[in-house]
C-alpha cells in the first residue's frame, strides 16, 4: 500500500517539509498523519479523503449537489445514522453504499451489516457534509424522536391525545431529558439557518415546523412522528419562557434567554390557542446588537441628512414601515450614535429587543397599566435629553411624544405606514393638530428590507432579454446592461438568496412639506413635492441596488408595491 504522504506529496497537496513536521508531530501525538496536516492547515478534509480513496481503493463521494432518494434513505433508521454519523447514498440489488468520514473505522459498518443482515459498500465523504446530508434527509432531531418513540409507543402516541384534554402529567413530560434536547436541536438549526422566526403549527394530522429566513417562511425538515410530541414540545417551550403550562384558553407571551455556543440570545414566544391545541411562533434575537449608521448601507446623502437630523436637540424622527422590516435596529443604530457621556437617553419599547449600555430601557407592561403613554409621562420627569419610543400606536402617545419635542427633547420612534409621505396623513388621522404636526416632525423616514442575491451561485443575465424590461420605465432601465439572477444552491437553501439589506426613502420637513401639512395635503401631493427636493423613494432606491447587482428587479418589485410609472 503506497503511504498516504507519497500520495500527498505525487499530487503537489503537501511537501516534503510539510510531511517530516508533521511526522515528528505524529511520534509525540500518536495521531493519524493525515489528520496532522489537516490540523496544520496544510490539506484539506476532501483533500485527505480523496487521497484515502486513492491508497485505499474505496470510492469517494461530495454529498453537497448529490441528491439521495427517499428509499434509499429508508433503508438505514436514523438511529444508526445519527450514532455512527454515517449516510446511505445507493443501493444496488443487494448492497448499499454508506458514505463514511473515517475509512479506518470499520466497526459501525459490521454493526450495520449485523443488523440490517445486508451487504455494505463504504464510500468515502467529508465529516461535515455527512452531519448536514443526516439533517437534510432525516430531519432535525429525528434520532431524538426515535428514541422517545422506542420507549413506548402507544404510549406516547395515547399521551399525546390526552394532553390536549388535561389528562397527563404535561410538566413532568416538559422536564423530561429527550423533550428538552429535541427543543434544543430545532432552536439550534434555526439559529444556524439564520432564522429569525420559528412557527410550531399543529394540523389535524400532521405538525409543520417553519423558519423565517431572510423574511419568507421555509419548511424545516421534521419527522412525520413529531406530531406525537408537540404537546409535549409546547410544555418545554412554555416552561424556558416562563409561562402557564396548563392555561391553553387564551393567548400567552413570554421570553426566554439561551446561549448557543458563544453567542446569546433572546427569545420572545407567542402561543394563541387554535381548532388544534395551541400555535406557537418564537423570535430570535440576538442579545446585543451594535449596529453603526455607517453599517446600514444608506446611500451618501440619504446618511447625510439622517445625521443631520440626530444632531438637532428638539424634534421627532418618525421611522415607518411593517412589521420585521429593520425598524428597530436603525433606531438603536441612532442611538448608538447618539450615546455620549454628556446626553441621557431613556426608551419605552414593548418589547425591549436590544440591550444597551448607559441607556435606561424601559418595558411596556400594559397589565400593571405601563401603557407607552404612561411611561413616556413619567420619563419626561427623568430629566431625559433624547427618547426612543419603540412605537406611536394611538393618539395619546402621539400627543405626548410632540409635546416632549417641543419641550426640548429629540424624540426618535415608529409608525406604522407603507411609506414616508403616509406618516403625515396618519399622525392627523390620529387626531394630531396640523400646526403641531409641522412645527415638531424633523422628517420621515422609511424602509423595508430586501433580500440580497447569493453571492455563490448568483448569475448575470442581459437586461434587454429580462422579462421585466418590457414593462418598466426607461428613466428607470437606461442605465442598466446586466441584471442578477438567482440559480440556488446549498448554502441558501436553494432559493437564490442569502442575507437582507434595507432600502430608504428620506422625507426632511422642509417648509414646503410643512405648508402641505398645515393644510392637510393628500399623500400622492406630499410625495410629489419630496420627490421636487430630492427625495429617492423606496422604490428608486430599491432599484439602485439592482444596478449594482446586489438583489434582483423580481425581489425589489416583491417588496416595493409602487407602479413605477
Amino acid at each position: 500500500m503506497i503511504k498516504i504522504g507519497k500520495i500527498l506529496q505525487d499530487l503537489g497537496l503537501a511537501t516534503a517539509a510539510d510531511i517530516q513536521k508533521a511526522l515528528e508531530k505524529q511520534k509525540a501525538t500518536g495521531k493519524f498523519l493525515g489528520n496532522i496536516l489537516v490540523e496544520m492547515g496544510k490539506i484539506s478534509e476532501e483533500d485527505l479523503l480523496r487521497c484515502l480513496s486513492e491508497q485505499m481503493h474505496i470510492g469517494f463521494i461530495s454529498l453537497k449537489n448529490y441528491g439521495i432518494p427517499p428509499d434509499v434513505i429508508g433503508r438505514l433508521p436514523v438511529k444508526y445514522a445519527w450514532h455512527y454519523k454515517v449516510i446511505p447514498v445507493k443501493v444496488d440489488k443487494d448492497v448499499l453504499t454508506v458514505a463514511v468520514s473515517d475509512p479506518l473505522n470499520l466497526w459501525p459498518l459490521e454493526d450495520i451489516k449485523l443488523h440490517l443482515r445486508t451487504e455494505i459498500e463504504p464510500v468515502l465523504a467529508c465529516a461535515s457534509d455527512i452531519e448536514e446530508a443526516i439533517r437534510k434527509y432525516y430531519g432535525v432531531g429525528a434520532d431524538t424522536i426515535e428514541k422517545i418513540m422506542s420507549k413506548d409507543e402507544e404510549k406516547v402516541k395515547a399521551s399525546s391525545v390526552l394532553m390536549g384534554k388535561g389528562g397527563e402529567d404535561i410538566e413532568k413530560l416538559a422536564g423530561d431529558a429527550s423533550v428538552i434536547k429535541l427543543v434544543n436541536e430545532i432552536l439550534k438549526e434555526a439559529i444556524e439557518s439564520r432564522a429569525t422566526d420559528i412557527h410550531f403549527e399543529r394540523y389535524e394530522d400532521e405538525l409543520i415546523v417553519r423558519y423565517r429566513v431572510d423574511g419568507i417562511l421555509q419548511p424545516a425538515k421534521v419527522s412525520d412522528d413529531i406530531k406525537f410530541l408537540y404537546s409535549a414540545i409546547v410544555a418545554r417551550i412554555k416552561v424556558i419562557s416562563f409561562l402557564d403550562i396548563v392555561e391553553r384558553r387564551v393567548p400567552q407571551s413570554g421570553a426566554a434567554h439561551i446561549r448557543m455556543g458563544t453567542r446569546e440570545y433572546d427569545l420572545r414566544v407567542s402561543v394563541i390557542p387554535d381548532n388544534y391545541g395551541e400555535g406557537v411562533v418564537i423570535r430570535i434575537l440576538p442579545s446585543e446588537m451594535l449596529i453603526d449608521l455607517n453599517q446600514l448601507g444608506m446611500p451618501e446623502k440619504d446618511l447625510k441628512r439622517l445625521e443631520e437630523v440626530i444632531r438637532r436637540s428638539h424634534g421627532i424622527l418618525y421611522v415607518t414601515g411593517p412589521t420585521g422590516s429593520g425598524k428597530t435596529t436603525t433606531l438603536y443604530a441612532c442611538l448608538g450614535r447618539l450615546n455620549k457621556p454628556e446626553v441621557k437617553i431613556v426608551t419605552v419599547e414593548d418589547p425591549v429587543e436590544y440591550k444597551m449600555k448607559r441607556i435606561e430601557q424601559v418595558q411596556v407592561n400594559a397589565k400593571v397599566g405601563l401603557s407607552f403613554a404612561n411611561i413616556l409621562r413619567s420619563v419626561l420627569r427623568h430629566d431625559p435629553d433624547i427618547i426612543m419610543v419603540g412605537e406611536v400606536r394611538d393618539a395619546e402617545t402621539a400627543q405626548i411624544a410632540v409635546q416632549a419635542s417641543l419641550t426640548g427633547h429629540l424624540v426618535l420612534s415608529t409608525l406604522h405606514t407603507n411609506d414616508a409621505p403616509s406618516a403625515v396623513t396618519r399622525l392627523l388621522d390620529m387626531g394630531v393638530e396640523p400646526y403641531l404636526v409641522s412645527s415638531s416632525v424633523l422628517a420621515v423616514m422609511a424602509q423595508r428590507l430586501v433580500r440580497k442575491v447569493c453571492h455563490h451561485c448568483r448569475q448575470e443575465v442581459k437586461w434587454e432579454s429580462h422579462p421585466l424590461s418590457q414593462t418598466l420605465p426607461s428613466s428607470l432601465t437606461s442605465k442598466i446592461n446586466k441584471v442578477s439572477k438567482t440559480v440556488g444552491c446549498e448554502k441558501c437553501r436553494q432559493t437564490g438568496y442569502q442575507g437582507r439589506f434595507a432600502i430608504f426613502e428620506i422625507l426632511p420637513f422642509s417648509e414646503a412639506i410643512k405648508a402641505l401639512a398645515m393644510k392637510k395635503a393628500s399623500v400622492s401631493e406630499i410625495r410629489q413635492a419630496g420627490v421636487k427636493e430630492g427625495m429617492q423613494t423606496l422604490f428608486e432606491s430599491g432599484w439602485e441596488k439592482v444596478r449594482e447587482g446586489l438583489t434582483t428587479p423580481e425581489e425589489v418589485l416583491r417588496i416595493v408595491q409602487e407602479n413605477a410609472d
